[in-house]
């Protein structure tokens, strides 16, 4: 007899999968007897492979046409039977996918009319992520726990400024720089920081290199880490951290995670309400496209 599994659905981006965390360690925890696969793409794989909550992760890439994201799933997920299917993502991708899984008698977990448990909620799309997958698990009867440690993802392979430090992350996804702060604002927050004795640490991707190298010039005293940051070496900073600063992006939903002082930054193309990082010292903070108010507010909130 084949031993039926447990399949959770989940992609990216790294934000997303930050907020659903919480949301990925509940299913573990509730079915911790069964063998629990996770779907996902590259690089989080990566991310999660330490977690210790799946007995394996399969990884496919997502194309333009459902249909050929089918036929990857199919081909690397045929030889399994799956006791139950939870849908994370919640995507009229993913929706498309429980199709092939309600066919094979899976109990599937999500929106769509493929879903035996649906999160039939008219409201859902106003909900906060993590409110809005609180409530689709508990209609599995699944009990919504909050994974606070994160031991398995912190890598300590960076040094520790001894001096009291702040991480600013002033750039964001390359396809969303509507969602980036102007860069004049993080200027003028670098030399406060500087004149509150706080050492500025510079954090971003590859798509942040030039925005970075440019206010990493504003003072010799700044520390350009864009590029040089792992995701286990940045959960390690922010539990090091006096505070971090930065834009709606995905890092800062990690960096929240580190329960430090965390000043999110949003603009006008953005709804907190929605997507906003959760951690114990969470500020958000809406930019109104008056700079000299908004850094009074941020000023404000870094001196409290």
């Amino acid at each position: 007899m084949i031993e039926k599994k447990v399949l959770i659905i989940k992609f990216g981006g790294l934000g997303d999968v930050i907020l659903s965390l919480d949301s990925l360690f509940s299913i573990f925890k509730h079915h911790k007897a069964r063998n629990i696969v996770l779907l996902t793409e590259q690089p989080y794989d990566d991310i999660l492979k330490n977690c210790g909550w799946f007995n394996e992760i399969i990884v496919i890439k997502r194309t333009y046409f459902y249909y050929l994201d089918l036929l990857q799933i199919k081909n690397k997920l045929s030889k399994y039977k799956f006791s139950h299917v939870y849908d994370l993502q919640t995507s009229k991708r993913t929706s498309y996918y429980l199709k092939y899984f309600s066919e094979m008698q899976s109990i599937t977990n999500g929106i769509g009319e493929y879903a035996k448990i649906c999160h039939d909620n008219p409201k859902r799309n106003l909900m906060h992520t993590v409110q809005r997958q609180k409530e689709q698990l508990e209609k599995c009867n699944i009990s919504y726990r909050r994974e606070e440690s994160l031991k398995w993802l912190e890598d300590n392979c960076v040094k520790v400024p001894k001096e009291k430090f702040a991480l600013i992350i002033p750039g964001g996804s390359g396809n969303r720089k509507y969602k980036r702060i102007p860069l004049s604002v993080f200027k003028n927050v670098i030399d406060f920081l500087i004149y509150k004795k706080i050492k500025p640490i510079l954090i971003g991707a590859a798509d942040d290199k030039k925005i970075c190298k440019l206010l990493s010039k504003q003072d010799s005293q700044v520390v350009n880490l864009c590029s040089k940051t792992s995701v286990g070496n940045l959960l390690f900073l922010s539990r090091h951290t006096d505070l971090s600063i930065g834009n709606d992006t995905g890092p800062m939903h990690l960096i929240a995670r580190g329960n430090k002082k965390t000043i999110v930054l949003f603009t006008k193309y953005s709804n907190s309400s929605l997507c906003a990082p959760t951690g114990k010292k969470v500020e958000i903070l809406k930019f109104d496209d008056d700079n000299e108010r908004f850094l009074i507010k941020i000023k404000k909130l870094i001196e409290d």
